[in-house]
């Protein structure tokens, strides 16, 4: 069971004393445990029934979802995609509903709750949906919670919510980290979806050189948005004439459908000194400019020939900073204190580079960084790389829940349902029409997040999705074990034969991973094969599998 912060029993108190309450406190400090606890405490009363979790976006619900049950709080998550029944059916026997405030406003006439909590509370103003729900529901209970609420928005919220108490980060120091960062959930609409979907399927079925041209279309739209294909179509280019058909379709779509999101980021940081915004095309950095103008004392970096002396000091007493690849190395910016990441990158380096222009210890104790991404596109999976590869140079301070759910709306996360059949790397490149490159991320994350085992075959290593692991028994002549070896755990070494070796694991279950060295005799001579699983071993089927392989 997680013990309290003496800072988040005070939390709880005080939201149960007063009934309504907002409470804002840095991103990083537990805010969603101190909502968990605001609830378990009102049922052990007695006072409530059922209760409602409000959250912004579907990463939300599941990450909420997933410290609720890790805190044994019963709750159910009901989306907007479910059928009218079955939603009817979720909210009859929920004690705690987890939903987005859209979901919620939809179905008014069948929620029931007497308490509410109301995560990322700085959204409940005007006509936003968390706002038409608080001023519906009749909820004795009610708690707000947020890292940072804007001055202008303070009065309304103490009205729907409850009087706002604040820790700051000077007050929870040693709770904070160094910078913190936040994931913003960029969605396309639904023509937007149809046209990225079209030139997805062409992708999947297109010659190894036109693939990377559908690639680059892809990244350009998700990642910076229609402008930046609509300024590539009107160009005499490879990616013009294989997309022609689509051209007068573009029209029709938004320039940059992740522009409003780039505004909240600003409206709940708005206490920065500075912010950098990375884009990735200069034609969407320039409409960037313009916009943000009318806004900010903003400046524009966009290439090398203009990185002269005078644009760097107009950077350096700007508010925001745009820029394209030609700000990540190079400026000296030590007082920003917002990164913005518009178009992601996948590569470590160009990760790294970015974060370090506002890393310097000068000004604020913490800063904020926030990623810009488009829910099931190639700006997920892009962002989710970079990240794997740069945690192990820098540390990453995104929350591993959000990662896992960010993981779950990645396209390449799709590959691995095609694995209900056992079979190794390349068949999977063929079937699923994607890179080598594509195809061996989703397969090593699958692995790492516990969804996709393998074994040894004569195919090389041959995966399958872990609920189809007795599939993998077709291969038996990869599964008698014979040999005697050593298996490498936790920094120890343990010897003997597949029996020996297996009643001593068994009893150190869960185990993530194993490192396994054979000796197989051959005439006179002893070879040596070294096999390591690089997936969670949580059952002694699994455990016996992986044993009869290696010691086969």
């Amino acid at each position: 069971m997680i013990r309290l912060r003496e800072y988040q029993k005070t939390a709880v108190e005080h939201a149960l004393k007063n009934k309504r309450s907002t409470l804002v406190l840095p991103t990083g400090t537990g805010k969603t445990i101190i909502g968990a606890f605001f609830l378990k405490r009102l049922f052990e009363d007695g006072k409530i029934r059922k209760a409602l979790v409000l959250v912004p976006t579907r990463i939300l619900v599941e990450q909420t979802y997933s410290t609720y049950t890790n805190l044994g709080l019963k709750s159910e998550r009901i989306y907007g995609i479910f059928s009218r029944d079955r939603r009817v059916e979720l909210w009859k026997r929920a004690k705690i509903a987890i939903a987005t405030p859209e979901t919620v406003y939809n179905d008014l006439n069948i929620v029931d709750a007497d308490a509410i909590v109301v995560d990322e509370c700085h959204h409940a103003v005007g006509d936003d949906a968390y706002a038409k729900v608080l001023r519906e529901l009749d909820c004795e209970y009610r708690l707000g919670l947020s890292a940072f609420i804007p001055r202008r928005r303070r009065r309304e919220i103490e009205e729907l919510i409850g009087e706002i108490r604040e820790w700051s980060v000077e007050q929870l120091k040693k709770y904070v980290a160094e910078w913190i960062a936040d994931i913003f959930e960029t969605k396309f609409n639904k023509k937007e979806m149809e046209i990225y979907d079209k030139i997805d399927r062409r992708r999947n079925f297109a010659k190894s050189y036109e693939k990377l041209i559908y690639t680059s279309a892809l990244k350009y739209f998700a990642k910076d948005g229609a402008l930046a294909l609509k300024e590539s179509l009107n160009r005499k280019t490879k990616l013009a004439k294989l997309l022609e058909d689509l051209k007068e379709k573009f029209k029709g779509l938004r320039d940059l459908h992740k522009l409003e999101y780039l505004f909240r980021a600003f409206e709940l940081y708005e206490g920065f000194e500075k912010a950098i915004v990375f884009v990735e095309r200069v034609v969407v950095a320039k409409r960037l400019f313009e916009i943000l103008s009318e806004c900010y004392k903003t400046a524009l970096i966009v290439g090398r020939k203009e990185r002269k002396k005078e644009e760097l000091e107009k950077a350096k007493k700007a508010n925001v900073v745009i820029s394209t690849s030609a700000g990540e190395e190079g400026i000296d910016l030590p007082t920003a204190d917002l990164l913005i990441n518009w178009s992601n990158t996948s590569s470590p380096l160009r990760f790294i580079q970015r974060h370090g222009r506002i890393m310097r210890k000068v000004g604020k104790s913490v800063k904020f960084v926030v990623y810009l991404v488009t829910p099931d596109t190639i700006d997920v999976d892009d962002l989710l790389t970079s990240i794997d590869q740069a945690k192990r140079i820098i540390d990453v301070n995104v929350e591993r829940s959000a990662l896992e759910e960010l993981w779950k709306i990645s396209r390449r996360r799709k590959i691995i349902d095609l694995l209900t059949e056992p079979m190794p790397i390349e068949w999977l490149i063929e079937i699923s029409g994607r890179t080598k490159a594509e195809v061996q991320f989703a397969v090593k994350k699958a692995c790492e997040e516990g969804e996709v085992i393998y074994i040894y075959t004569h195919l090389g290593k041959t995966f399958v999705k872990r609920e189809f692991a007795n599939k993998l028994e077709k291969f038996k002549d990869f599964l008698k074990p014979t040999c005697e070896g050593k298996v490498k755990i936790d920094g120890r070494r343990i010897s003997g034969d597949y029996e020996k070796i297996k009643s001593k694991l068994v009893k150190r279950l869960p185990i993530d991973g194993l490192d396994v060295v054979v000796a197989k005799r051959v005439g006179d001579l002893i070879e040596y094969d070294h096999r390591v699983y690089n997936f969670r071993i949580d059952n002694l089927y699994i455990l016996d599998l992986v044993l009869r392989n290696a010691f086969s």
